[in-house]
């Protein structure tokens, strides 16, 4: 089924004129930033034309795309890339070596600081990705509640667990009367799906342990005291009623209904669309207790863009990513989707000074990039998220399993997942 959406999309060639395919994400707005670039590119282009079309709908991106390697419809590039997922795609054999393109590394690392695009080097030492945006993982929060329960909202505090606890339980509220809250302090998302750790147990574990990743050497190195405290602090987030044990399709946040959200910049465009009035914060993701004063690190969710080697036309791909790059689509893309380019000299430009000025919340987010960390690059990383997400459900979510039986069960699972693969 899923063949049949993603079909008929690659490019070709009419009359000498080169037509390329280019797959953003869905999201709109980075479907409206999509459209603008093509539309100039098109205009100043009359012989290469792209086609924009977004990412088809499905449960996760990586399916989608690996569904696309496997039936041969892959686009020519697209810019929704998990660096993550890039071992699966190496192997499956759907990505042009990015470095195989004359001029393509001068051209990336004059934008992207070196050790940016090391890291995204693949272990065969060849680079599948050019480096795009990394939007790093914060906790947004309601200015007016911190004040309704007697929090400082310009400086909150709120950086370790305890502290940040103590918090919670004060703006989780039931003000109707009924016996029920109907301001929580916080809604994690419930849901095992593997990415959903994306935005609770992992930027947490990577805070806790100042920026360690799931896997070191091969096997998993989660279980650890580290990986306790974080398993432990959300089992008491819902054991404690903080949170909700249940799954919403709405913007409880923007909808005032929940104090603080875990997101990344992207979601400031909507939250201000949806409640323009909201005076919003954004603080780093606490630590346990003992790491007081320690620097703070987070998730990054990057997304990086990939030439597909199904393309007929790698030349045009490439000049056409290299214009999806430049410094003008670069400051662009900040403004329309409120996210941060892997671009060394962005914040040069006085544009971009001034709009960070007049959005210090969004400035905070371009503050925190530097101290971010990616997912590490296995091609089993699904399965090894999957494995962890499942315990987490169980012992944080559910609170039907020890939190040391979760962990140390999922330290099993990963490691027999990454023994298979070898």
């Amino acid at each position: 089924m899923l063949l049949l959406q993603v079909g008929c999309t690659s490019g070709g060639k009419d009359n000498g004129k080169v037509e390329l395919t280019y797959w953003p994400a869905a999201n709109p707005v980075e479907v409206a930033f999509a459209k603008e670039v093509v539309k100039e590119w098109n205009a100043k282009h009359p012989n290469i034309q792209v086609k924009m079309q977004p990412l088809p709908a499905s449960r996760s991106a990586e399916e989608v795309l690996l569904t696309s390697i496997a039936g041969g419809t892959t686009p020519d590039v697209c810019s929704n890339i998990n660096p993550g997922a890039i071992g699966q795609f190496v192997e499956a054999g759907g990505l042009l070596p990015i470095d195989s393109i004359d001029g393509a590394m001068e051209e990336i690392l004059k934008r992207t600081p070196k050790e940016t695009v090391e890291a995204f080097k693949s272990k065969d030492g060849h680079l599948y990705q050019v480096p795009w945006k990394g939007n790093p993982i914060m906790i947004l929060y309601n200015k007016q509640h911190f004040r309704e329960v007697g929090l400082n909202p310009d400086q909150p505090g709120l950086d370790t667990y305890s502290k940040f606890l103590a918090a919670a339980r004060k703006l989780t509220r039931d003000t109707n009367g009924d016996g029920k809250p109907d301001i929580w302090a916080i809604a994690p998302n419930v849901e095992q799906t593997w990415w959903q750790r994306f935005f609770d147990f992992y930027p947490w574990y990577v805070a806790a342990t100042e920026g360690k990743t799931l896997l070191k050497g091969g096997k998993a190195d989660f279980n650890n005291p580290k990986g306790l405290q974080v398993m432990q602090f959300f089992r008491t987030l819902f054991r404690q009623k903080i949170a909700p044990q249940s799954t919403f399709k709405e913007n409880l946040f923007a909808q005032g209904k929940v104090s603080m959200v875990i997101t990344g910049p992207w979601a400031l465009a909507d939250i201000k669309k949806q409640a323009p009035k909201m005076e919003v914060g954004v603080m780093s993701i606490p630590v346990p207790d003992n790491m007081t004063g320690k620097l703070r690190i987070t998730y990054g969710d990057p997304k990086n863009i990939a030439i597909f080697r199904s393309t007929r036309y790698p030349k045009e791909a490439w000049e056409f990513t290299k214009f999806l790059i430049s410094k003008q689509n670069d400051v662009k893309f900040l403004k329309m989707t409120q996210q941060i380019p892997f671009r060394k000299d962005l914040a040069e430009d006085s544009s971009v000074q001034q709009y960070l000025d007049q959005n210090p919340v969004l400035g905070a987010f371009v503050r925190q990039a530097p101290y971010t960390r990616a997912i590490d690059d296995s091609d089993k990383i699904t399965d090894v998220f999957d494995a962890l997400s499942l315990e987490y459900q169980q012992a944080a979510v559910m609170g039907k399993k020890d939190p040391r039986k979760a962990l140390s069960d999922a330290e099993k699972k990963v490691n027999q997942i990454l023994q298979r693969s070898r």
